[in-house]
């Protein structure tokens, strides 16, 4: 599993332009209030913060220590209390059950074997109330393709970033982000690795929604599948 370094510190900036508004307004109508929900792989809070205003009883989880620093002063400007850990979603313990846990952003992507998906899948189980629900997503084919060799730059209010992404194996790609700030320069490398809807398909678990980039089906153009588990 790949765990932001220094680039956690830029993350909240080069991930301002994705809509936060459409996986909440995606998993609400599973929730009731007072649920309580466990994001992982939350990143810096952004979700999770936003359901906590909502009235809904959430926590985070996420591998990076970086990145949970950003999110706990988010947490504080936002004047709002609530627990993260600083874990692998794959192996977490956590002695508490959840009505919802989440995973979203690619970030099963981000595991590197079918054998961490079941450990993952195994995780979520434990830590959810019966009939509780796991609703994560996965890129699919055509964000792959769109993946296999993309160069990006972008300039922001006090740095600049290139983000390249190459596919570096049939299933598998890389991606090399360079932040030049001032005259410090930071390069880091993350793997992804493609997954079809089947390699998540797990027994404890029935698949009860499949929806292509927040609608109603699933469409070949789609870049993001969103998957509704419910647990048996």
């Amino acid at each position: 599993m790949n765990e932001y370094k220094k680039f956690g510190y830029y993350y909240d900036e080069v991930m301002s332009k994705l809509n936060y508004d459409l996986w909440l307004e995606f998993i609400e109508p599973y929730l009731k209030p007072n649920d309580k929900i466990l994001d992982l792989a939350c990143g810096t809070a952004t979700l999770v913060t936003m359901l906590k205003l909502k009235g809904y009883d959430a926590e985070g989880l996420d591998l990076s220590s970086t990145i949970l620093e950003i999110a706990k002063e988010k947490m504080k400007i936002n004047h709002l209390n609530f627990d993260l850990y600083n874990a692998d979603m794959t192996n977490f313990k956590i002695d508490k059950k959840y009505d919802m846990i989440t995973c979203f952003f690619d970030s099963i992507n981000f595991l590197n074997s079918k054998d961490k998906i079941k450990k993952l899948f195994k995780n979520v189980k434990t830590n959810l109330n019966k009939n509780g629900y796991f609703i994560c997503d996965i890129f699919s084919k055509t964000l792959l393709k769109e993946y296999e060799n993309n160069n990006l730059d972008e300039d922001y209010i006090t740095f600049k970033i290139n983000w390249v992404t190459k596919k570096t194996s049939s299933n598998s790609i890389k991606h090399t982000i360079k932040i030049i700030e001032d005259d410090i320069e930071i390069v880091e490398t993350y793997n992804e690795y493609y997954y079809d809807i089947k390699d998540l398909l797990n027994d404890d678990f029935n698949l009860i929604k499949i929806s292509g980039d927040f609608n109603d089906d699933l469409l070949d153009e789609d870049e993001r599948i969103i998957l509704v588990f419910q647990l048996k």
